[in-house]
């Protein structure tokens, strides 16, 4: 008797499948000739190799110290976002030549006192030095406050 009412759910699951596959008879059909080509290109292949080796990667991909270098990473970036670009795309574009420039010409006598004094005194060494004071400075602890 068990027997017989448990043939009789699995008839009317199967009746209620092949109804629903009668609606959706043309979508089933696509599904399938989007699989045959997936497995035709090699495509299913390789998600089913991915899957299969997903857990041993996830793992490996999650261990605390990869975790700990994109965090990293992503603090790096994040301040490099905060940076005016402009300068550094001038840096990028024109130094090159100039330093190629220079070193083209090659120095045949010592730097003099004046000449670094010169040097010392231009713009561009007094913005660099204030870039880079300005940096140290913001890497200071914090002072309590008093």
């Amino acid at each position: 008797m068990a027997e017989v009412r448990e043939r009789q759910v699995d008839r009317e699951a199967l009746d209620r499948l092949a109804a629903k596959l009668a609606e959706r008879a043309d979508a089933v059909e696509q599904l399938l000739d989007v699989l045959g080509r997936l497995q035709a290109s090699g495509l299913l292949a390789a998600v089913e190799g991915v899957l299969e080796e997903f857990d041993e990667q996830f793992s490996a991909a999650t261990r605390p110290e990869l975790m700990t270098l994109v965090a990293n990473l992503m603090m790096v970036l994040g301040a490099l976002g905060q940076v005016r670009y402009e300068p550094l795309f001038r840096l990028a574009l024109y130094a090159a030549q100039a330093a190629n420039e220079k070193l083209g010409q090659p120095r045949t006598r010592p730097l003099s006192l004046g000449e670094v004094w010169r040097m010392l005194r231009s713009p561009e060494v007094a913005q660099l030095l204030e870039v880079v004071l300005a940096a140290l400075r913001a890497m200071r602890p914090p002072q309590p406050s008093r």
